[in-house]
């Protein structure tokens, strides 16, 4: 293993982290008009926080691993300076496993993206 490997990793965390903090800054923006809404609407209203809720917490997730495989990942690169090859190796791959949870959970945040959105188009057929 060479230094560009945990290297390529940097700029895809990188892409990952500010896609989901531009999609975190909406959701709350989102959430905001939310709790604006009149009370007439106020099941569709709780349905939509309780699944922004949930969005949030997985998008907050993503970004704590997403974080910590950066820092993996340049300890990676630290270690590979140092010649520290085995240590190296473990680094990177927690590093990986770590990039791997925060793509699970910006899966798990399309599918209740998904499920808000349907919630939405079911209300707007109710009109």
């Amino acid at each position: 293993m060479n230094i560009t490997t945990p290297a390529v990793l940097f700029s895809t965390v990188s892409l990952l982290m500010s896609a989901y903090l531009s999609r975190f800054a909406n959701l709350a923006k989102l959430m905001r008009q939310l709790t604006q809404e009149e009370d007439e609407e106020q099941e569709y209203i709780n349905h939509q926080l309780n699944i922004f809720c949930q969005r949030l917490t997985y998008i907050k997730y993503l970004q704590f691993c997403g974080v910590l495989s950066l820092l993996f990942s340049t300890a990676a690169m630290f270690l590979l300076l140092l010649q520290f090859s085995l240590a190296a190796k473990i680094s990177f791959i927690i590093s990986l496993i770590l990039f791997l949870f925060a793509l699970l959970m910006g899966g798990i945040d399309v599918y209740y993206s998904m499920q808000a959105l349907s919630i939405k188009l079911k209300d707007e057929v109710k009109l």
